[in-house]
């Protein structure tokens, strides 16, 4: 069905649909993934969680209820969009899509089309396991799990990031694995593109370390603070570390606590903006939590990093097992450990030329497995499968 995409005439189209985040950057892949492929991108999206930065407020009872009912005048939208739309050949229903699920599926059956489901992580594992927003005893939790098994069953196809995932995807909900597809989340090479380091920034002597991201669990925020105190007297490493959410106000009376000198803490970044700060950054951070979560994902940051062309170091998991080796396109250490983070640094720090060889072969690694064209390649046979 899809075997004839790369002709220059466009015969295909694919339509997005739901309450997914436009800017996450599976979307944004994915997106991109059909313009090279010569695929129409039919629109059938009403913004609503990209709106919530903080989605703690969800778990509460009284917003449970208000969100119950925007959500369904934003499905009764999304059907009436979605039965005027123009002919296409799959639907997509991308992050934060858990529950848009049935509807999707319930149209989807009325014009006999296959759904293609891109959850990136369970809604489960992040509020109940992860962040721990909801008791895993509770009914709530059970709630929310089946959330993630209702989702998953009603898909035809389910796009994975990593293998660590498809596991625990099989194993938890119990889904058939030849329901997944693995295909990496990648960056938006847009935005994430090598860039001319600034005159200011070649001073050898100095070393910027970067963090950004949601402080929550998943990150090992707090083992980044612990590595700069032990750090503090090296004077020429500094931290810069963006970001705000979850456990914002526990990172901050910690440094303070340990009275960190050598970081600078901003509590947002514009997602435009942030490809400045890693083009002034030495050195890019990932994630160190010892969540499980932590295991099984690459995080965004990292593909983000890598398409920069910067040196990155990240937790030592089985995810980054999967595609990364440790001196030769990354720094992997050992998970919830600031000593291992410090003397990461340190290595990196004292090795100019280790350094810039961990930043060319990232960035190799980055086009051979996670570049649009990759991206794309993957896409296709994922879509070959459903039309099978």
């Amino acid at each position: 069905m899809y075997s004839d995409m790369s002709e220059k005439k466009q015969k295909h189209a694919i339509c997005f649909f739901g309450t997914y985040e436009s800017t996450f950057p599976r979307t944004i892949t994915l997106k991109e993934a059909c313009r090279q492929l010569n695929i129409k991108i039919i629109e059938c999206n009403v913004p609503f969680w990209e709106l919530k930065r903080e989605k703690l407020e969800f778990f509460s009872l009284q917003s449970m209820i208000r969100i119950f009912f925007q959500l369904t005048f934003i499905y009764i939208r999304l059907a009436l969009r979605y039965i005027d739309s123009e002919n296409h050949d799959a639907v997509i229903v991308g992050y934060n899509g858990y529950f848009d699920m049935p509807i999707a599926r319930l149209l989807t059956k009325i014009r006999k089309k296959p759904l293609i489901y891109t959850p990136v992580f369970p809604l489960y594992e992040t509020s109940v396991e992860d962040r721990k927003y909801v008791n895993k005893t509770s009914i709530k939790s059970k709630a929310i799990h089946l959330v993630d098994e209702i989702s998953c069953r009603l898909a035809d196809l389910i796009i994975i990031e990593t293998e660590n995932y498809l596991n625990y995807y099989c194993q938890e909900f119990n889904i058939p694995r030849e329901k997944y597809f693995k295909i990496p989340l990648g960056a938006d090479e847009s935005n994430y593109t090598p860039r001319l380091q600034e005159a200011q920034n070649l001073d050898s002597n100095q070393l910027r370390v970067l963090f950004y991201g949601k402080f929550i669990p998943l990150q090992g925020i707090p083992y980044i603070v612990e590595a700069a105190k032990l750090l503090e007297n090296k004077r020429e490493i500094q931290f810069e570390i963006i970001g705000s959410g979850q456990l914002s106000e526990n990172i901050r009376n910690m440094a303070r606590k340990l009275n960190i000198k050598n970081a600078s803490f901003i509590e947002w970044v514009n997602y435009g903006k942030l490809p400045k700060h890693i083009q002034k950054a030495d050195v890019c951070l990932g994630i160190f939590g010892t969540t499980h979560k932590a295991q099984r994902g690459i995080p965004i940051k990292v593909y983000e990093s890598l398409a920069m062309k910067k040196p990155v170091i990240t937790g030592d998991s089985p995810a980054a097992r999967e595609v990364f080796t440790h001196k030769v396109n990354s720094i992997l250490c050992e998970m919830g450990n600031p000593k291992a983070i410090a003397e990461s640094i340190l290595l990196l720090k004292n090795d100019k030329k280790l350094r810039e060889n961990i930043a060319e072969a990232g960035f190799r690694l980055y086009q051979d497995l996670f570049s649009s064209k990759q991206i794309a390649t993957e896409f296709e046979h994922a879509l070959d499968k459903i039309s099978d």
